[in-house]
């Protein structure tokens, strides 16, 4: 549950303001107007940005707000990089959902001036499927967010059969090489995508400003928090 609920912050979130003490949901929404008024856009490319999307995310706020009320204090003293094991439902079918994990990152680089439709920066969700796939990307948000939802927001007790299972892989956590490789592909997957979005916006007016101090790499980021699907 705390793992749903922090993933659904960023500029969505109900409790961070910007520096004038303002929330950046109607700058973010003229943004997006401005996009659409101006360019021929893509809906492939902002599908986790888009208004009609984002609109959805409401529940999400509604899901914080409520936990926020109780939890407030367990949610500000949560340590980062904290995860958690799940099995998987067998109401997902295999295409939806395979052994994987989700992380939620929060991008901690000053380096680089973002305008874009993307609504949770500085919070980035990726689902990196076992394989080392990219089973949703971070522009996907919408669609990673309710497979927490729908896996963990009921789940109140820890998951023994989840938990037997990772402790066997990883030796007891001792060996973890197989998360750091995922980490670093969901890293890098928001990366490409951010540096092709800022070609990309070179050719447009207010567009994302590029520099030599572009994202460098795992450095530019923090784990918030991941949930491991066994």
């Amino acid at each position: 549950m705390v793992l749903l609920d922090i993933s659904a912050t960023g500029e969505e979130n109900v409790i961070e303001y910007d520096e004038t003490g303002q929330m950046n949901d109607l700058a973010y929404r003229r943004r997006q107007l401005k996009e659409l008024q101006e360019n021929v856009v893509d809906l492939e490319d902002i599908s986790g940005g888009i208004s009609i999307t984002d609109l959805t995310l409401n529940d999400f706020r509604m899901d914080l707000s409520e936990y926020m009320k109780n939890n407030l204090a367990g949610l500000e003293q949560a340590p980062c990089a904290i995860y958690a094991l799940k099995t998987i439902n067998q109401q997902f079918s295999e295409k939806e959902l395979e052994p994987g994990v989700i992380f939620c990152l929060k991008n901690i680089s000053a380096k680089i001036i973002q305008k874009t439709a993307y609504s949770l920066e500085p919070h980035y969700l990726v689902y990196v499927a076992k394989t080392g796939e990219i089973k949703l990307s971070f522009m996907q948000a919408k669609k990673i967010l309710d497979i927490l939802k729908k896996e963990c927001i009921r789940q109140k007790f820890a998951d023994q059969a989840a938990i037997d299972r990772f402790n066997q892989e990883t030796h007891d956590a001792k060996d973890m090489s197989i998360y750091r490789a995922s980490l670093e592909t969901a890293i890098y997957s928001i990366i490409g995508k951010e540096e092709e979005k800022g070609v990309e916006s070179l050719f447009s007016r207010g567009g994302t400003v590029l520099s030599k101090e572009m994202f460098k790499g795992m450095e530019d980021f923090e784990v918030v928090c991941y949930l491991v699907l066994i």
